[in-house]
């Protein structure tokens, strides 16, 4: 009860000051990149789309965007490519926000955009939506500062699926977490595809990755 209590204030407060250094400065060609763009390139076949439109979920500091972007850009003469994060102003040890960080990795990229906002409050047809390593038990959201309110697995699968029109790619963490995945999705009655085990050359993970594809529309 006391760790909810501080993670809603400490939420509370980040979210209402959005507080952060100016002109943060990263690596663009990162390893998250080149591990994001593998994965979608070995698991996801999409065809070819006049106007394109993806979606990622819980994009953090959205270091890997570069990777989705070229990932997607080859199949489509249009790309949009929105990031919605609700955790958006953490800040890091030297006071830049994940906020800032995102703004760094997509300046230059055309139809881009981070929104530091509720999954809930997305609307709208995707064709493709992104999701890496949602929070599908509490231990994690905790650990990473946020209310308990915002656990709700079931009520933010069910409204990802239906913002889909056409193919979403979940990735967990951890044989576990993959199993209670797999439990929520048969429990709301969604289709999906097991992929098993996710790796890639280009970044290696300590904890095994599992991965879902799911499908919706025609």
């Amino acid at each position: 009860m006391f760790n909810d209590l501080k993670n809603r204030f400490d939420f509370f407060i980040r979210s209402h000051t959005k507080f952060s250094r100016k002109n943060y400065r990263g690596e663009i060609e990162n390893r998250e990149s080149a591990y994001v763009f593998d994965i979608l390139n070995k698991y996801l076949k999409p065809e070819y789309e006049e106007n394109l439109k993806v979606l990622d979920i819980g994009s953090k500091n959205w270091a890997y965007v570069r990777g989705e972007y070229n990932f997607f850009r080859q199949f489509t003469s249009k790309l949009f490519l929105d990031g919605v994060e609700l955790d958006a102003y953490r800040l890091y040890s030297d006071l830049y926000s994940r906020y800032e960080a995102a703004m760094f990795y997509i300046k230059g990229l055309e139809n881009v955009n981070y929104y530091p906002d509720n999954l809930l409050n997305i609307r709208g047809k995707y064709n493709y939506i992104v999701w890496l390593l949602p929070f599908v038990t509490p231990y994690p959201l905790k650990c990473w500062g946020l209310p308990m309110k915002y656990f709700m697995p079931e009520k933010l699968l069910k409204h990802a699926y239906e913002l889909l029109d056409g193919e979403m790619f979940i990735v967990n963490q951890g044989e576990e977490e993959a199993e209670i995945q797999k439990a929520i999705l048969e429990k709301l009655r969604i289709p999906y595809k097991f992929l098993g085990i996710i790796s890639s050359k280009a970044l290696e993970y300590k904890n095994l990755r599992y991965g879902y594809v799911i499908k919706n529309g025609d």
